[in-house]
C-alpha cells in the first residue's frame, strides 16, 4: 500500500528532477494561455476559485490532494469558445482504489487559422493518498505550445498539495503549482509558479434538499509585479435538489489580472441530474462582451 510518505517522496523526486533540468533561455521562452484560463465550467463560475472544491476529476489540474474525495470515479468535461475564435476543451477522469487515488486530464486551446499560434496543450497525471481526513497529492504536468509554422515548445513541471477535510462539511486546501520547469523542446514555456490557499464550507447539511456552499481562495504568484497569478477569489453556491434533480446557482468575484482577458465577476449554475450535472458559467470580458463555458460532470 502506498502511504502519504511514499507520495511525498515521489513528489520530491519529480520536482527535484524538474528543478535540476531547469529552463534555460527563459528570457526567450513563450507563454501558454492555459494558466490564465479557468480549468472547468464550475471553477469558471467561481471566478477561478478551485483549490478547496473537492471530489471532481478536474482537481487533477489545481489540487491533486482533492482526488481522494472522489468515492469511486469521476468524469468531467468543459468547452468554451474564447476570444479571437479560440476553442477551449478540457477532459479529466479520476478513480479511487482504496487509499490510492489516480487522475489524469487534458486541456487544449485551438487557435483560428492564420493566428501566430496554432495550439496550447496541457496534460496532467496525478497521484494522491489519504489518512482519515488528511490527503496529500502530487502531479506531473506537460505543456506544449505550437506556432503556425509548426515550431514546438514543450515544458515539464510539477504540482504538490495538501488537503484537510472535515467530512463533507469543510475543507482547507494548500496547493503549489508549477514547481520547477524543465524545457523539453525549444527555450521552453513561461509558467508562473503559484501558491493557492483555499477554504470551502457547506452552510447546509449536504444530505438535505438544500445546497449552500461558500469558498474563498488566496493565490500568490511569482510574477505578481506584472499582474499575474495573485489575488483573492470569493464565491457562493446555492440551490435545491429533490429526488436527485435540481438547480444550483453560483456567483463569485476575483482579481482582475493583466494576463487574463476576463473581468472580476462571474456567475453560473448547474442542472443536477442524479450523479451527473450540466454546468454553465458566464465570464464578462474587460474589453466588452462575455464568454460562455459549458460543462458536464459525472461522479460515482
Amino acid at each position: 500500500m502506498i502511504g502519504p510518505a511514499a507520495v511525498i517522496r515521489i513528489g520530491m523526486l519529480t520536482t527535484t528532477a524538474c528543478a535540476a533540468l531547469g529552463s534555460t533561455g527563459a528570457a526567450q521562452s513563450t507563454r501558454s494561455l492555459l494558466p490564465s484560463t479557468p480549468v472547468s465550467t464550475r471553477f469558471a463560475g467561481f471566478a477561478g476559485a478551485s483549490a478547496a472544491m473537492l471530489g471532481h476529476a478536474s482537481s487533477v489540474f489545481v489540487n491533486p490532494a482533492g482526488l481522494p474525495a472522489v468515492r469511486v470515479a469521476s468524469l468531467e468535461g468543459t468547452y468554451s469558445r474564447l476570444e479571437d475564435d479560440r476553442h477551449y476543451v478540457m477532459g479529466a477522469a479520476a478513480a479511487r482504489l482504496g487509499r490510492l487515488s489516480l487522475g489524469g486530464g487534458i486541456r487544449y486551446i485551438r487557435f483560428e487559422d492564420g493566428a501566430p499560434e496554432a495550439r496550447n496543450l496541457e496534460s496532467v497525471i496525478a497521484l494522491a493518498t489519504h489518512v482519515r481526513g488528511v490527503a496529500v497529492g502530487v502531479a506531473a504536468n506537460y505543456f506544449s505550445v505550437r506556432d503556425d509554422r509548426g515550431v514546438m515548445n514543450r515544458t515539464l513541471t510539477g504540482d504538490a498539495a495538501l488537503t484537510v477535510a472535515v467530512f463533507d462539511i469543510a475543507a482547507l486546501a494548500f496547493s503549489v503549482q508549477n514547481i520547477g520547469r524543465a524545457a523539453l523542446d525549444g527555450p521552453g514555456i513561461e509558467l508562473p509558479s503559484t501558491v493557492h490557499l483555499g477554504f470551502s464550507l457547506n452552510l447546509i447539511d449536504t444530505y438535505s434538499n438544500g445546497r449552500l456552499l461558500a469558498t474563498v481562495e488566496q493565490v500568490w504568484g511569482d510574477d505578481e509585479d506584472r499582474g499575474r497569478g495573485g489575488g483573492t477569489r470569493v464565491g457562493l453556491e446555492g440551490g435545491a435538489v429533490f429526488y436527485g434533480v435540481g438547480l444550483v446557482a453560483r456567483v463569485a468575484v476575483g482579481p482582475r489580472t493583466a494576463s487574463s482577458p476576463f473581468s472580476r465577476g462571474s456567475w453560473g449554475g448547474s442542472l443536477v441530474l442524479g450523479r451527473s450535472a450540466i454546468d454553465y458559467a458566464y465570464l464578462a470580458r474587460k474589453a466588452g462582451g462575455a464568454r460562455h463555458f459549458f460543462g458536464w460532470r459525472l461522479t460515482l
